[in-house]
């Protein structure tokens, strides 16, 4: 198992448009693949059925769980090769963080179960806990 914590809210996915392309998203990104690249050492878990969970600490409106779920999800795996990648803006990350590479898993159908709970009484900034079993 491995964990993690990032201090802002989870990146996320919805509507139509790739989180990949918002600015927004890019930082909140960048911050998930980040952390989840130190915390696995650089390795992704030689595992086909992972367990992730999840604790947001964060106010109802900064969105909703489910989106943060699977920004998560998608965060931590390749972006579609199909997906645009604005490379200026992936230009300051080493890279083993660029978007086209995996951080956790190679396709997050390999996540077999789901624990997401949001926590909305902030002691601090909004932040997140991610565990990743196997």
């Amino acid at each position: 198992m491995v964990e993690f914590t990032v201090n802002d809210i989870p990146p996320k996915e919805d509507g139509a448009n790739s989180m990949w392309g918002k600015p927004a998203e890019i930082a909140r990104l960048k911050s998930l693949r980040k952390e989840a690249y130190r915390a696995l050492r650089g390795t992704m878990p030689d595992a086909t059925r992972l367990t992730l969970t999840l604790h947001v600490h964060a106010d109802v409106a900064a969105g909703d769980l489910d989106n943060f779920i699977t920004g998560i999800c998608d965060g931590l795996q390749a972006a579609h090769r199909q997906t645009p990648i604005d490379e200026s803006a992936w230009s300051d990350v080493p890279s083993e963080l660029h978007p086209r590479k995996p951080i956790a898993f190679c396709d997050d159908a390999c996540i077999f179960r789901i624990l997401a709970e949001r926590h909305v009484q902030l002691s601090s900034g909004p932040r997140y806990e991610v565990q990743l079993g196997w």
